[in-house]
């Protein structure tokens, strides 16, 4: 594996406003072969001003900005948009899933005194200009589920369309709070309405965060993996995956993969290889693409590629047990993270993903890596 250009999606050192801050990267290629790139944008990683950004590329020039700034006002309250995942109609036009959080009540996203998330509600919206308007904002119907959150790209598999999200809170009132990963289909790209459960743990011990996901083309199944942590513990665990059935709505349980890191995005390679490109965070911290040659099975970890690093800033994280509310607070220290990848080429992918000095000024970044 080789880098073979890298550079910024959006600089946020350059920018004279005081949002400077870019979390929730992600990224999606049209059908015409534009690239876009999406994410949050606000003053602090954890702020009531945050609001979806989209640019895109040909990747021959510098990436433009599209659009900023979606309505962030629903049934009344005004809220904090985190994050914007776009996908292609059958149509050609676009539409977008955005995840709503109500900043109204809660200025902080975790509340640990109830152990629950601000009230959050999935958008979805569509535009008929590549992405320069948007219309039609239209709640998701997500079933009661509590603390709903968008987990990576939206996928167009051979039946339909798959949207992720993971909910967190109580089920019922007076329950604790429990942890599930979803998606949420359509046959159409337009009514979203059948909700399966991707992962969740029996005895909710585990916590399957912040799944990731790509459409195996090869075999028909979707890859998911997840950045997983152990509520027992209080701890991070070896990183999963599970491989999902379209046709059946059906993954298979989260199994390890001996990868010691966060939130991972899968990327599916023609040949039966697959590329893991996933937050290193203990020390020195890293973002990182692995490989595996038997679509998951085993993975070469001393063949790690090492995509960005500070080696000036130790990130803030207890490596053996500690408090799960100061976790949550030490994610509002995190300088890099959020990777997503897509295959431009059988032998070159697109990754893209957050980074900077510190909180106070974080960058889009991407690198293209041929394999």
């Amino acid at each position: 594996m080789r880098i073979e250009k890298q550079g910024f999606i959006f600089e946020a050192e350059k920018r004279s406003s005081t949002k400077k801050v870019c979390t929730f990267t992600s990224l999606f290629r049209h059908s015409s072969g534009k690239i876009f790139s999406s994410f949050r944008l606000g003053t602090r990683k954890d702020s009531t001003d945050g609001n979806g950004v989209i640019l895109a590329s040909s990747l021959s020039t510098d990436w433009t900005m599209v659009f900023s700034n979606f309505k962030n006002e629903f049934n009344g309250h005004r809220g904090d948009i985190k994050v914007v995942e776009l996908f292609e109609r059958p149509d050609g036009n676009i539409s977008a899933f955005l995840s709503w959080f109500d900043c109204s009540k809660s200025k902080k996203l975790y509340d640990a005194s109830s152990d629950t998330i601000q009230d959050s509600k999935l958008i979805l919206v569509d535009s008929f200009d590549m992405g320069k308007t948007w219309e039609n904002y239209k709640i998701v119907d997500t079933q009661n589920l509590p603390g709903p959150a968008l987990t990576g790209r939206v996928l167009r598999t051979y039946n339909g369309y798959f949207a992720f999200f993971e909910s967190y809170g109580p089920e019922k009132p007076g329950l604790p709070s429990s942890h599930a990963a979803h998606a949420i289909f359509s046959s159409d790209g337009i009514n979203f309405t059948k909700i399966v459960t991707v992962a969740r743990h029996p005895e909710n011990e585990l916590y399957y965060w912040d799944q990731r996901n790509a459409y195996d083309t090869a075999t028909g199944n979707i890859i998911t993996m997840f950045w997983t942590y152990n509520r027992m513990q209080e701890k991070d665990i070896d990183i999963h995956i599970s491989f999902g059935n379209p046709e059946t709505f059906t993954w298979s349980v989260p199994a390890p993969t001996g990868i010691k890191g966060q939130i991972a995005a899968p990327i599916p390679l023609p040949d039966g290889r697959l590329l893991c490109f996933y937050v290193h965070r203990h020390y020195p911290g890293s973002m990182r693409l692995v490989m595996s040659p038997d679509s998951g099975k085993t993975w070469k970890l001393d063949e790690e590629l090492i995509i960005y690093q500070n080696p000036e800033r130790r990130e803030k994280i207890s490596e053996g047990k500690s408090s799960y509310a100061e976790y949550w607070e030490d994610m509002n220290t995190w300088s890099f993270g959020h990777p997503c990848g897509i295959l431009l080429d059988k032998n070159l992918v697109l990754v893209a993903y957050y980074a900077g000095k510190d909180v106070s000024c974080l960058s889009a970044r991407y690198a293209i890596i041929s394999v």
